[in-house]
């Protein structure tokens, strides 16, 4: 999957326009508008190579927009983990649900798990105390702090922890004999 950021977006254009506008170059698995910006998230690199040069600097709805590879701007953000998303809820429910306990910088669903951005950690800790173990669409989830480091250009190496019900593995910092 890869992550495009659309800038200078009008404050008219929707999402199911954007999304329309590339998928004429390939799959889209999730798009979202945010103020002035946006994120499309593409299944294939080829198809993400051809919208990026296609749709860069052309005209939508009377905004000229820009369109490239997205790179994380959140360093100084605090990443949590959210595990058993149910299928098809969005990036955007899950901010909506994290936002009720401070700014959410950035949040990316893949599959059955995302990945959110806080912008002060106090916050985050208590996002992560408050909605560990509740349900979205009836569905226990895990959130917890991300494990993952990123990577130096803002990409990440985003792999899930194990689902909890497995024994830690002997390499584990927390095994125990």
């Amino acid at each position: 999957m890869v992550k495009i950021f659309v800038g200078n977006v009008n404050s008219s254009t929707t999402e199911p326009e954007l999304r329309a506008l590339f998928e004429k170059y390939g799959e889209v698995s999730d798009c979202d508008i945010l103020k002035n910006y946006g994120f499309v998230h593409m299944e294939e690199e080829e198809a993400a190579q051809k919208a990026v040069a296609a749709l860069h600097k052309q005209d939508l709805n009377g905004s000229r927009i820009t369109v490239e590879y997205a790179t994380t701007k959140v360093r100084n953000a605090t990443k949590i983990y959210v595990g058993n998303v149910p299928e098809g809820v969005t990036a955007g429910k899950i901010k909506e649900l994290f936002q009720q306990y401070g700014k959410v910088v950035e949040c990316d669903t893949v599959k059955n798990y995302a990945f959110v951005h806080m912008q002060r950690e106090n916050e985050a800790l208590e996002a992560i105390s408050e909605l560990n173990h509740s349900k979205i669409e009836g569905q226990k989830i895990f959130v917890s702090l991300s494990r993952s480091n990123q990577a130096k250009d803002g990409r990440g190496d985003d792999f899930p922890p194990p689902p909890p019900h497995f024994p830690p593995h002997p390499h584990h910092p927390h095994y125990l004999p």
